[in-house]
């Protein structure tokens, strides 16, 4: 007779007991966070906690692994459980949907900065070592009756566990769950299952139809009011946080030439998303946060879209981050590798190497024009590769991808310096516009993507679930620079700005904003949602457009 530990069902198990005692630190973390007082209630709590993940590990496990992979599937289980648990448990990094999109659409550079050596080590010794250990494992070939029945005594063992908690100690465990609700994203690797399955379903899903917004969308060309042609320059910046901004009252002076100006606005707005991958469509999407749908955003048009239709040329420039599909229609350059002296030292460039390409992207501008320098910015963990040694201003700062390596106000240092880098770069491309003032009508406005942990709740980086996140992750900044636009008087030092200074602005008044600044008629413009709306000298409608004095 077959002994049952020699067979595929017991080593299922036994992985499960393995990914759920070494790969779930994180999840440990919380449970022990919220643990009873006493030795025999914290023992009972700690169990029912214990057999219950262990339950549903095995369980989902007996139902996905079989056959001759069984091998192979344990192995890659472990690896990434192994992985996923250590950027839950170092990171505070939750791991769904958005975030597995992220990370599929991370590039090389960006994942090359997150493979340090604690992250190798830990996937050796509880991935690897134990993936290796499988194949020395003894498994005896079984007939179909056998392999059935051993299968289904597993499945009510693992049922067993799960179900047995849940009746014992259901108050506590109900308790944790509904106070704690990333739990459910912290379960490796039923975390990594879930979100994949969820993936390729949408993957496999039928696309929508191609849907065209703002087909009415025009305007007339500055050129045909016997006016100056209009640039546009919209950066967007990466990972920059609004609370780490001196002109949102942070007491570090992070932005010391913006700081001087007396010509930028301030607003502080809700990020779409806290990914890229999530928040960078929402944004240039007419859809609105609360309705947002990724895949729909990726058969429609967006902003660039309609300002192209109506007549703007319209150029997406690149820093490396890519422009996760919103720029598929448009001219696009991708600057991120090129030579340029002391900017592009290591086959990377820092952002100033976008306001270079500005320069020589303003000298053939011979029409309205809107130019997106989409930026490096402050993504981390590497803070320190965003900025050149002399903004070092922060010191001492985190010269390592290994947060470990730092204090946490190291970590806080270096992030800083790349906020204050942002704001040399967002002043250097106002100054370069500014030389322009006498060729184009001018105008600039900086957003970010969404904000940054560094520590706070224990939590660092970005892409939580949006409904988990913290404020740093979906606080972000918008910087308005008018330049020599003639529409809009006085600002910023109308009071029609700093109305909406601190009101509750996000991501979804982007796109009727833009529209307002371009000067872009279209029934489509909800004026409710322009942000400088007010301060415009009339308001634009689907009818009406105020553009340089002119009335159409």
């Amino acid at each position: 007779m077959l002994r049952f530990y020699k067979t595929q069902e017991a080593l299922i198990i036994l992985v499960g007991c393995w990914i759920a005692l070494f790969s779930n630190s994180g999840f440990w973390r919380v449970i022990a966070d919220n643990a009873p007082p006493g030795i025999l209630p914290g023992l009972s709590y700690f169990s029912a906690f214990l057999c219950l993940t262990i339950g549903l590990i095995s369980l989902v496990l007996l139902l996905l692994v079989f056959g001759r992979p069984t091998r192979i599937l344990l192995g890659v289980a472990l690896v990434v459980a192994a992985g996923t648990s250590y950027f839950t448990a170092r990171y505070g990094v939750l791991f769904d949907t958005g975030m597995l999109t992220n990370i599929l659409e991370t590039n090389r550079e960006e994942a090359s900065e997150l493979l340090t050596v604690p992250l190798v080590m830990f996937i050796a010794l509880a991935g690897l070592l134990p993936a290796l250990a499988i194949w020395a494992y003894p498994l005896e070939q079984r007939r179909f009756v056998a392999a059935t029945t051993h299968r289904g005594v597993a499945l009510v063992v693992a049922l067993a566990l799960i179900v047995t908690p849940l009746i014992m100690s259901q108050k506590e465990i109900f308790s944790v769950a509904r106070e704690n609700q990333q739990l459910r994203h912290m379960i490796a690797p039923l975390n990594i299952i879930a979100a994949t399955y969820s993936t390729i379903e949408d993957q496999l899903a039928s696309p929508p139809e191609f849907h065209s917004v703002a087909l009415d969308a025009r305007h007339v060309p500055a050129t045909e009011q016997d006016g100056k042609p209009l640039v546009h320059v919209l950066i967007i910046g990466e990972t920059a946080r609004a609370s780490s901004f001196g002109l949102d009252g942070y007491t570090v002076n992070t932005d010391p030439e913006l700081g001087q100006r007396n010509d930028v606005q301030f607003f502080e707005m809700r990020a779409c998303g806290t990914a890229t991958a999530v928040s960078l469509p929402c944004m240039f999407s007419v859809q609105e946060h609360d309705g947002f749908d990724r895949s729909a955003s990726k058969n429609e048009d967006n902003l660039l879209d309609v300002a192209k239709r109506s007549g703007y040329d319209v150029i997406w420039i690149d820093n490396g981050n890519g422009c996760k599909g919103v720029c598929a229609r448009v001219e696009s350059r991708d600057v991120h590798t090129l030579s340029a002296e002391n900017i592009c030292p290591h086959n990377d460039c820092y952002d100033e190497i976008l306001v270079e390409e500005l320069r020589r992207t303003l000298d053939t501008v011979t029409g309205d024009t809107l130019i997106v320098l989409h930026e490096l910015g402050s993504h981390g963990p590497a803070y320190f590769r965003r900025y050149p040694e002399s903004f070092r201003l922060f010191q001492p700062d985190c010269q390592s991808a290994n947060f470990t390596d730092c204090s946490q106000q190291q970590i806080v240092n270096a992030y800083d310096n790349t906020i204050a880098y942002t704001d040399h770069v967002i002043a250097s491309a106002i100054s370069t516009l500014s030389a322009h003032t006498d060729e184009f009508d001018l105008s600039l406005v900086f957003v970010s993507d969404h904000g940054e942990s560094l520590g706070e709740h224990g939590l660092y980086l970005h892409g939580m679930p949006y409904k988990l996140a913290p404020a740093e992750q979906t606080t972000v900044p918008m910087i308005v620079w008018l330049g020599s636009s003639s529409s809009y008087g006085d600002f910023p030092g109308s009071s029609c700005a700093a109305d909406k200074h601190r009101a509750s602005l996000s991501h979804d008044n982007l796109f009727h904003t833009e529209l307002g600044l371009l000067g872009i008629s279209t029934s489509a413009y909800k004026p409710e949602l322009d942000i400088l709306s007010a301060c415009r000298a009339g308001s634009l409608t689907a009818a009406t457009v105020r553009l340089n004095g002119t009335t159409l």
